[in-house]
């Protein structure tokens, strides 16, 4: 079994290391540019054109965190006590986390949102969103994925917190005793701090998608034990070609990382109504290079995409396409949903498509196959088609409330329960929202806060949009 899995290790290794040394521009050439501008103060990178460069960055130094992107994929650090000048509290907000990154140091390269010759966050920041990177990317240079991927879940096991430099050595001597998930969880409690936003996704790419589930359950946690306010849950998370490795784990007590992620995911789902879309867009994640994680699959909105401009053998490619499609399609209208050559009017997951429609397709007996546009890395004509899958679906028939008339004071919460039957139901996520966010908030687990003195409804719908609650909230001083 040791064999297997050392095996595995290099397989992957191998794959990603080559396209990173032998062929770069293949992924990523067309970001790099010569020439850049570092603020006033260091404190952030502030260009003035499209292609971005990390070559004044000191790789000799660790350097880890969330960095705003502003328009023309202008990156600015998050800075404590600092104004940033991407990130407004009171927008909607995406962070986007990345997964192993084997060689990149050398190279002194960073993932941004410049694809296919478009800065991809654009759209994202012109239609009013924060969107963020953290970068764990001297952690995760690793030449075996499974070394990168236990920083996630444990800071002592393997090669515990060691980072990458740009001679290719690690520097051994580091001081930091958290996982690479808890050091996330750090930056985006405090770069959120007052959050005031309408919605918060999160979006992790092959082993960011471990990053991802990680910190939704670290957030989840400190939710219930009164440490950060609800408010900062995620109302969405996106699993972009999800990578967890075979076999158990020592510091998981040989459990594999995707049984228990997806354990995490199933308490998400069921008790925090966070909705979950998985896409899958390479053979990079499954087989002997990783673990297929079927079960997880079925408890998403699940995709599979057709990158065919790449040949067979790019692998890596349609590995990393399963990022450039997620970011670009939101610039347009969602995808159209097809049963064979038949249209059915409802549409397909993307970046674009709203949460309760993402929220509708988890769960269920189906999944869907991106069917139209193939060929080329356009998303603008992308189709999908739906496919039955074989599991057994139990519908949900009953929605009840803990209470119909409440009453909450200003800068106090109070917790709306839904009952869902039956018991054993499929999909039991429900989704809130507040007639008047002036009045009170309600957050994706149903806490309400009440922000300013008087009446409003709080309406509570089933996935499927066939049930609907209303609780009215009195808002008092």
């Amino acid at each position: 079994m040791k064999k297997k899995c050392k095996m595995k290790g290099k397989y992957l290794a191998l794959a990603l290391s080559l396209s990173c040394i032998i062929t770069p521009q293949l992924s990523y050439a067309s970001e790099v540019d010569n020439t850049t501008m570092a603020s006033n103060n260091g404190s952030f990178i502030n260009l003035d054109w499209t292609k971005l460069s990390w070559d004044n960055l000191d790789w000799n130094e660790l350097n880890y965190g969330i960095y705003w992107y502003g328009i023309g994929n202008k990156p600015y650090k998050f800075i404590p006590n600092e104004t940033n000048p991407a990130f407004d509290p009171s927008k909607p907000t995406i962070i986007y986390i990345h997964g192993w990154q084997p060689n990149y140091s050398l190279i002194k390269h960073r993932e941004s949102f410049y694809f296919y010759g478009e800065n991809a966050a654009d759209s994202w920041i012109k239609a009013g969103w924060n969107v963020g990177v953290f970068y764990w990317n001297q952690f995760s240079d690793e030449l075996s994925v499974e070394d990168a991927e236990s920083k996630i879940w444990s800071p002592t096991a393997r090669n515990s917190m060691r980072w990458r430099k740009s001679d290719g050595s690690y520097d051994v001597s580091s001081s930091i005793k958290k996982s690479s998930a808890d050091l996330l969880y750090e930056e985006y409690v405090k770069a959120l701090s007052g959050y005031k936003g309408s919605s918060i996704r999160i979006v992790g790419h092959s082993l960011g998608s471990q990053m991802a589930i990680r910190l939704t359950k670290l957030i989840s946690d400190n939710v219930d034990s009164g440490a950060i306010p609800p408010e900062l849950l995620p109302s969405r998370v996106a699993l972009l070609d999800p990578y967890f490795s075979n076999l158990g784990k020592e510091y998981l007590n040989y459990r594999w990382t995707g049984e228990v992620a997806r354990e995490c995911v199933s308490s998400f789902i069921n008790n925090k109504n966070i909705p979950f879309e998985l896409y899958k867009s390479s053979a990079l994640t499954s087989g002997l290079a990783g673990d297929d994680n079927d079960e997880l699959k079925k408890m998403c909105a699940y995709t599979e995409l057709k990158p065919l401009f790449h040949a067979p053998i790019q692998q890596v490619e349609k590995h990393y396409d399963g990022k450039y499609t997620y970011f670009c399609s939101y610039r347009v209208s969602s995808p159209a949903e097809y049963v064979g050559t038949t249209p059915t009017g409802n549409v397909a997951a993307s970046a674009r498509t709203d949460t309760q429609r993402i929220a509708e397709m988890m769960g269920k007996k189906y999944y869907w196959t991106q069917a139209a546009d193939i060929f080329t890395e356009d998303v603008s004509d992308d189709t999908f088609s739906r496919s039955t899958r074989n599991i057994s679906v139990s519908p949900v028939t009953g929605l009840n409330l803990n209470t119909y008339n409440a009453n909450v004071k200003v800068g106090e919460y109070i917790s709306l329960i839904p009952t869902i039957a039956p018991d054993n139901a499929t999909n039991k996520i429900v989704l809130w929202q507040s007639y008047d966010d002036k009045v009170a908030k309600v957050c994706v687990n149903g806490q309400v806060k009440g922000e300013n003195p008087g009446m409003v409804k709080i309406i509570c719908n089933t996935a499927d949009g066939k049930l609907q609650k209303v609780c009215n909230v009195n808002v008092i001083e």
